[in-house]
């Protein structure tokens, strides 16, 4: 039986494959997380984490600025043929075009937006528009159980809620659609690169079967080996083909990988980044049973097609990249500049998931968080000018953007600072966006019948101050806008103001303020509230700032801080039919 794994490149010079070894090799990233059954998205997250982290490690032990790239992961490289992947700024499109920077996100419409994809495609946007780019949006679909219409809807809405426009997309076209891929299946988009490949023997079907497959894993496990697929079918007949096609035996495609091949991929944000193809667990399948096309293949083509000049993306991808240079070169097409983004983990450096507090961009916009502040916070996971600036308009972050500035290092999602982020954007609403925002929240929660009238304005700018995410507005009022005096007196902060007599002595003070009229000014002029509280100082025997305004505040609010008094005030004087919720008047 021909032995489907190896322990070392063949020979150099010989063309078909052998199990003839040569020379060992200590891998230490095991070809297995390149096998045919794919890496889930937890796991390929997690094994990039692990795969940059030895790699920062190593440049850190090199001290070189042309540092190790990927040479940490297979001691004693050997020096084949190299193909190098330059990072310029332009390139010529499958199309021929000389082009200007074209980039793309690609989402799969199988669930909502996360807050990954809505960053990568952030990045891509900010990079593209700052250098007066174009930006594509690409729907890969291939994936028919689990791709919903409804899903490739969800995911285009949140994108447009973020302010992250395409310039050539499914719902508005272009001229290098079509863009879904399910479409460019039925045009024949990729059996004819797929017929170019076979032609020029950089393809072949394979009939192996799951079960020899799982045999041959297993066979390399027990010999402590990694798996490398080497298929017999790679240099079969045409009539050894032809006979297995008669007999109805189910067949994929797979790239020829070619042994003992260099490849170094200058990276935008990685710098220069080096794979031996000996490393990449032999050859790929590149189109299913099925006939749909396998991720790398099909992303290989639509990006030249496109003529997308720059890929960015998340580091979980970097593993993808020496398989699409392969099958560039193979095609003859011109490689993209590639540039792969810090992963985004939680807090713990574990892949980021609903349990940490991540949620989808929708979901975000449920609990009351502004797109501006969205795209603040997401724009600096991985990201920074320089300065010590935080708070960033989406004009300032297009000025600001420049790909240099990208980190190495995964960023840290953290709730309570998008939070702290977000809160800075609501306190920039202007009036007028602070009355629809605010409004509307209190209105679907029954505060109010109507976003409409002095009450709801005055409470929308004075809650603008006091929140970090428009749901937070109901509560907020509500707590303001509750006057419960036997409650206020069981607190421990209105203890020591009871204790000293402070409480009762403002109270009758006030009481005294009221009959002689000097409450019908507060809320219209905002000296009165000044002058009652300067009267009940004097009253008191000049009582120092915090001894007066306390007891005060206590008894014509129940709590002991609040906003300013002379605002609220104005804002409880507006209380009219509009306002469902229990208010006492002053």
């Amino acid at each position: 039986m021909l032995s489907l794994f190896r322990t070392t490149p063949p020979c150099k010079g010989t063309t078909a494959r052998s199990s003839t070894a040569c020379a060992s090799r200590d891998l230490v990233w095991s070809s297995n997380e390149f096998s045919d059954r794919g890496m889930s998205s937890s796991r390929s997250a997690t094994a990039a984490a692990a795969l940059l982290a030895g790699y920062s490690a190593a440049r850190k032990r090199s001290g070189n600025s042309r540092h190790l790239g990927m040479r940490w992961v297979s001691a004693g490289v050997s020096q084949g043929k190299l193909a190098r992947v330059p990072s310029t700024s332009r390139q010529a499109s499958a199309s021929g075009e000389e082009s200007k920077i074209r980039v793309r996100f690609a989402p799969s419409p199988t669930g909502v937006l996360h807050v990954g994809g809505a960053r990568t495609a952030l990045f891509n946007w900010l990079f593209a528009k700052s250098q007066g780019g174009e930006m594509i949006l690409r729907v890969e679909d291939t994936d028919v159980a689990r791709s919903t219409k409804e899903s490739e809807a969800a995911i285009l809405e949140g994108l447009k809620w973020c302010g992250i426009t395409w310039d050539e997309g499914p719902d508005i076209g272009g001229d290098h659609g079509p863009y879904r891929q399910s479409e460019r299946i039925e045009a024949g988009i990729y059996k004819e690169q797929l017929e170019k490949m076979i032609a020029n023997g950089n393809a072949y079907r394979c009939f192996l079967s799951p079960e020899e497959l799982d045999e041959m894993r297993a066979e390399a496990e027990r010999n402590d080996q990694a798996f490398v697929v080497q298929s017999p079918w790679a240099n079969a007949s045409e009539e050894e083909v032809q006979a297995m096609i008669d007999q109805g035996k189910p067949y994929v495609y797979r790239f020829r990988v070619p042994f003992d091949r260099e490849i170094v991929v200058d990276d935008l944000v990685l710098g220069e980044v080096i794979w031996n193809s000996d490393d990449l667990g032999g050859d790929f399948v590149i189109v299913r049973q099925n006939g749909m096309p396998m991720y790398n293949f099909g992303v290989v083509v639509d990006d030249a097609f496109m003529g997308i000049t720059h890929v960015l993306r998340a580091q979980e991808h970097l593993m993808n990249t020496p398989r699409q240079i392969l099958m560039y070169e193979a095609l003859g097409l011109k490689v993209p500049t590639f540039a792969h983004m810090p992963l985004i983990l939680a807090p713990d450096r574990t892949k980021l998931s609903k349990r940490h507090g991540a949620v989808s961009v929708g979901e975000y916009q449920n609990r009351g968080y502004l797109a501006s502040g969205m795209v603040n916070y997401l724009a600096q996971l991985g990201w920074n000018d320089g300065t010590k600036q935080e708070i960033y308009t989406i004009e300032e972050l297009l000025d600001a953007f420049k790909m240099n500035r990208m980190s190495k290092v995964a960023a840290i999602f953290d709730t309570d600072k998008f939070k702290w982020v977000n809160g800075h954007h609501v306190r920039r609403l202007s009036d007028e966006e602070a009355l629809a925002m605010i409004g509307s929240q209190l209105k679907e929660h029954g505060i109010v019948k109507e976003v409409s009238g002095e009450f709801v304005a005055k409470a929308s700018q004075l809650l603008r101050e006091r929140i970090s995410t428009l749901t937070e507005a109901v509560e907020e009022l509500k707590s303001m806008m509750h006057f419960d005096l036997e409650e206020m007196l069981k607190t421990d902060v209105a203890q020591p103001y009871i204790e000293d007599g402070s409480i009762k002595e403002t109270a009758k003070l006030l009481l005294d303020a009221q009959a002689e009229g000097q409450f019908d000014a507060i809320g219209s002029d905002p000296k009165a509230m000044q002058h009652v509280a300067k009267q009940i100082g004097k009253a008191r025997g000049g009582v120092k700032k915090k001894a007066l305004l306390v007891p005060l505040r206590l008894c014509l609010t129940s709590q002991a801080a609040g906003p300013d008094m002379n605002l609220f005030f104005e804002m409880l004087k507006e209380v009219d039919d509009n306002v469902l919720c229990e208010c006492v008047s002053l």
